[in-house]
């Protein structure tokens, strides 16, 4: 694997490729961006390009000599992995590094530490790595990964190359579950359409069998009627209690809604996420005017924040379903 093999991202790649090429690769980086969404791959990537050992290949790894196939296994004596140990990096492992620093790379031209969910470092840790920070060494660089960069000190965020990752496009998602996961083209785009811009959660989402949990809320939300307290009620409780099961029903719905409003304009199958699913589609389509379906998507769009502000779930899906144009 390289750079070409990654998927998204071809701009922070390019960056990376270029500092290679003209030997200005900073002391220490931070990667932040959503979970799951490629920052660990592009740093062990990162590591491998600036340690190949293929002499005209000047920026990026070629995967075959003995320092890529080591850093691929994750026993190369030079590259290290940091993570939390239960709930925080302590200050041992900070230390442990400074310890490493002060030696010279044993078979790389440049000492790599990759620190993931830094944002997990203790106080005690924190002020540690901010003194390596503060005295930077040409052999080593620091690759600092969060998904939470805002709990991070802003003296550590200040004193690296902060490289911030998007959300992938859901088509280049589609695409890594087609091209490396066998995944079919329909149900690949329903799965990166709900995956937040995130392959791992795509690849979460496939683990939970989400294609039958979509057809069985879609074949309740089409049972539903307004004038029918208990089917409401039921509705609300299919969704589930656990605010990931929650997240994953009001996400089906949206990209329903969705294909519905694209449905209802244009007529158009080519443009649906669910295209599975046209039947259900169209019988909406029909029923409601487009301002019931941009309500719809508002209603289940303001039920999943409320929710994530810990507000009483049932309630909340409950006055979601009674609000709901059927």
């Amino acid at each position: 694997m390289s750079f070409h093999d990654i998927y998204g991202h071809k701009r922070k790649i390019e960056t990376l490729r270029q500092g290679l090429v003209q030997k200005r690769v900073a002391h220490a980086y931070l990667f932040s961006g959503i979970s799951a969404i490629g920052k660990k791959t592009l740093a062990v990537e990162f590591a491998k390009a600036l340690n190949c050992e293929k002499e005209d290949n000047l920026h990026d790894s070629c995967g075959e000599c003995s320092s890529c196939r080591k850093i691929r296994r994750n026993n190369h004596p030079d590259v290290f992995f940091v993570e939390a140990d239960g709930q925080f990096i302590r200050i041992n492992a900070v230390r442990e590094i400074q310890e490493q620093m002060k030696c010279k790379p044993l078979e790389a031209k440049q000492r790599v530490f990759i620190i993931d969910e830094a944002d997990k470092m203790n106080d005690q840790a924190a002020n540690a790595l901010l003194k390596i920070l503060e005295e930077p060494s040409l052999s080593n660089v620091l690759i600092l990964i969060t998904s939470r960069p805002y709990s991070m000190l802003p003296t550590i965020i200040s004193r690296c190359q902060h490289f911030r990752f998007n959300p992938l496009c859901f088509d280049i998602v589609a695409k890594f579950l087609v091209d490396r996961m066998n995944i079919n083209d329909q149900k690949a785009l329903l799965l990166a359409s709900l995956s937040g811009g995130s392959i791992g959660q795509a690849l979460e989402l496939n683990k939970d069998d989400i294609v039958d949990y979509r057809t069985e809320l879609l074949e309740l939300l089409s049972g539903t009627r307004r004038d029918d307290p208990f089917s409401l009620i039921n509705f609300a409780s299919f969704l589930g209690q656990g605010k990931k099961e929650i997240k994953e029903g009001l996400d089906i719905l949206n990209t329903f809604f969705r294909d519905v409003l694209i449905y209802k304009e244009t007529k158009k199958n080519d443009m649906l996420i669910n295209q599975d699913k046209a039947s259900f589609i169209f019988n909406h389509a029909a029923r409601l005017s487009g301002e019931q379906i941009l309500q719809n998507i508002e209603l289940v769009e303001r039920a999943g924040e409320t929710i994530e502000q810990n507000v009483n779930k049932l309630l909340t899906l409950e006055a979601m379903a009674f609000k709901l144009n059927y």
